[in-house]
C-alpha cells in the first residue's frame, strides 16, 4: 500500500505550524506529500516557494497549474507520485544488492525494470488523502476543484490496484480542518460527502497536514484491530 497526501491550494499558510515541517513529519511516517498550486496572474512567490518546500521535504512532487487545468494536473501528480515512489524503492534495492544505479544498467535490462515498475504502479494499492484549501480566496474556484477531485476518482478506477481515497478541507466548519470523507473506494460516497463545501477563513495548511497524518494513523490502527480477537 502506498500512502500519499495531495495538498491543493492557491495561497500561503497564514496560521499554525510550518507546513514544510509537517510534510517532513509525514514522510517519516512513510506518507509522501504532493502539492498542487493553483496560480493566476497575481502570483504569490512566497506561496509557490512554500508549496515547493512542502513537496521536497515530504518526498513528493509539486506542480503549478491554472484552474482550468486542475483536473489533469491532479491525476498526473497522483500517478507520478506512485511511480516515483516505486522507482526509488527499486533503485535502492539495486544499489543494495548490486551496488549499481538504475541509470547505469544497460538499456535492455533497464527497459525490463521500467516495464516492471509500470506494472507494479498499475497494480499496487493506493491510499490517498486529498487536502483542499477552502479559505476565502478559493470562493470562485471551489466548484472546479470539487469536480477535479471527482474526475480523479474516475481516472483511478482504471487502475488494477485498489484505491482508497479520503477528502479533507482546511479550514473546517468548526476548526482548522475537517475530514469530510474517510478513506473509501466508493465514488458515490465521496461525491455525496463533498457536494456542498463552504469557503472562508484562514489557510491553516500545517494544521491540515497534522490532521492528515493522524487520519492515516487511525486508519492503520483500525485495520490492525480488525484482526485482533
Amino acid at each position: 500500500m502506498l500512502d500519499q497526501i495531495i495538498v491543493i491550494s492557491d495561497g500561503q499558510s497564514n496560521v499554525g505550524p510550518d507546513p514544510s515541517d509537517m510534510a517532513e513529519l509525514a514522510l517519516t511516517n512513510n506518507i509522501r506529500v504532493n502539492t498542487i498550486g493553483i496560480i493566476d496572474n497575481n502570483r504569490n512567490k512566497d506561496s509557490i516557494l512554500e508549496l515547493e518546500s512542502m513537496a521536497e521535504r515530504g518526498g513528493g512532487v509539486c506542480e503549478l497549474t491554472s484552474l482550468d487545468n486542475l483536473s489533469e494536473t491532479l491525476s498526473r501528480v497522483t500517478i507520478n507520485s506512485v511511480y516515483s515512489s516505486i522507482e526509488e524503492v527499486v533503485s535502492n534495492e539495486l544499489k543494495e544488492l548490486m551496488d549499481v544505479d538504475l541509470n547505469e544498467i544497460n538499456p535492455n535490462d533497464r527497459n525490463k525494470i521500467i516495464n516492471m515498475i509500470d506494472k507494479i504502479g498499475n497494480e499496487i494499492n493506493l491510499k490517498c488523502l486529498i487536502l483542499l484549501d477552502t479559505s476565502g480566496s478559493m470562493k470562485n474556484k471551489i466548484n472546479i476543484a470539487r469536480k477535479s477531485v471527482l474526475e480523479l476518482l474516475m481516472f483511478l478506477k482504471e487502475r488494477k490496484g485498489e484505491n482508497h481515497v479520503g477528502f479533507m478541507t482546511f479550514p473546517g466548519k468548526d476548526g482548522y480542518y475537517q475530514l469530510l470523507c474517510d478513506f473509501t473506494m466508493d465514488i458515490d460516497e465521496l461525491k455525496e460527502k463533498i457536494e456542498n463545501i463552504d469557503t472562508g477563513g484562514t489557510t491553516p495548511t500545517g494544521y491540515a497536514l497534522e490532521g492528515a497524518i493522524k487520519a492515516f494513523a487511525e486508519e492503520e490502527e483500525y485495520s490492525i484491530n480488525q484482526y485482533i480477537v
